[in-house]
């Protein structure tokens, strides 16, 4: 009796054992697969599709500012020493060009008048003594020298009158519509350049002499960015490239176009200016306002998938791949990673499959 009970115990062991790795087996296949149901799907935007080639953007990244060209932006002071009887602007006016800023009084301008009227007149007189003389001339009732010297004054008076015009060019006034009568001490001082006020240096009734600004006036018709790119990049950037602009404490990204690069660098920072045109959707910021560049100097087409996308472990990145009703996590291989879209290497046998291209980080969770 005692053999036939080892018997049977010995059997049922043997039967116990043959059943283990099956088990084993099935749970192994089963775990490395995660099954969601629709809901889950749907709830957590989880979405699937093909590896899809795409660009990947090399850049440069630099930071500049809001600038305007230097024409573009002046300091009005005035044409002679004078006072400032009225001031007809205030910072954030807009103006245009030929518009009275200011009013200016003292006797230089009234100086200046007189100067021309006398002049004038000094060149009207001496030229009908030249015609007189001329004619006297042939008859010998002049010598040659008083009428050489008579030509040489006439020459020397019509100068000095073009430099008065001149001068009251400068000042604002129209040298033809000077008269004895309208001989003025005020002078008006008008805006060379359309442009909104940005300062005031000088207030009603102070005296300002030439060298001293009244106020500045800026035109941002052709309000551009300059970027800062230093030594070991500038041989990359090229007028015509691409650049995304963007403001500090923003998101949104505006486009841009690098225009002029500046092959001299500064020698403290080892940097070169890079002229910008932003695009029309930049918003109008204040002149110095910073911003942050991506100069785009080379696009890739190749597959890629979102960074935000990747898991990584260690040194290994990975995704998940449908398979069936399930997804199973792979490995994979990677190449450069332009901040957004990291270039997928490998496996190739992936580029075939399907592949979950949003939610990764849930399935993993």
């Amino acid at each position: 009796m005692k053999p036939i009970i080892y018997i049977l115990s010995l059997i049922t062991l043997l039967w116990s054992c043959s059943e283990t790795p099956t088990e084993s087996i099935s749970e192994e296949t089963t775990t490395d697969l995660i099954t969601l149901t629709a809901d889950q799907m749907t709830y957590n935007k989880i979405a699937t599709g093909r590896l899809e080639r795409g660009p990947l953007y090399h850049k440069i990244k630099a930071t500049g500012m809001v600038d305007v060209p230097p024409n573009h932006s002046i300091k009005l002071s005035s044409p002679l020493e004078a006072y400032i009887a009225d001031l007809y602007v205030l910072p954030g006016d807009r103006v245009t060009k030929g518009q009275v800023i200011a009013q200016l009084n003292h006797p230089s301008v009234a100086q200046v008048q007189k100067d021309y009227l006398s002049t004038r007149a000094e060149l009207s007189f001496v030229e009908k003594d030249l015609r007189r003389k001329e004619g006297l001339l042939d008859g010998n009732a002049v010598s040659q020298k008083s009428y050489d010297q008579l030509k040489s004054q006439v020459t020397e008076v019509s100068a000095r009158l073009k430099s008065l015009e001149a001068e009251l060019n400068r000042l604002g006034i129209n040298a033809s519509t000077v008269s004895d009568e309208n001989i003025t001490q005020t002078l008006k001082l008008k805006a060379p350049i359309s442009g909104v006020i940005t300062d005031m240096y000088r207030k009603t009734g102070e005296y300002v002499s030439a060298a001293d600004p009244i106020v500045s006036i800026l035109n941002r018709d052709h309000e551009h960015i300059e970027l800062q790119v230093f030594q070991h990049e500038l041989n990359k950037v090229k007028k015509g490239m691409p650049v995304n602009l963007l403001l500090a404490g923003g998101d949104e990204v505006y486009d841009g176009e690098v225009f002029l690069v500046n092959t001299q660098l500064d020698k403290e920072t080892l940097s070169a200016n890079i002229h910008v045109h932003p695009g029309e959707n930049f918003p109008d910021m204040a002149i110095n306002s910073v911003v942050f560049g991506e100069i785009i100097y080379q696009t890739d087409t190749t597959y890629r998938v979102p960074k935000s996308e990747l898991i990584r472990q260690g040194n290994a990145f990975f995704i998940f791949q449908k398979e069936g009703d399930g997804f199973r996590k792979v490995e994979v291989e990677t190449g450069f990673d332009d901040g957004e879209n990291v270039e997928l290497i490998g496996p190739k046998e992936l580029f075939d499959k399907e592949i979950v291209i949003k939610g990764n980080y849930y399935l993993n969770g």
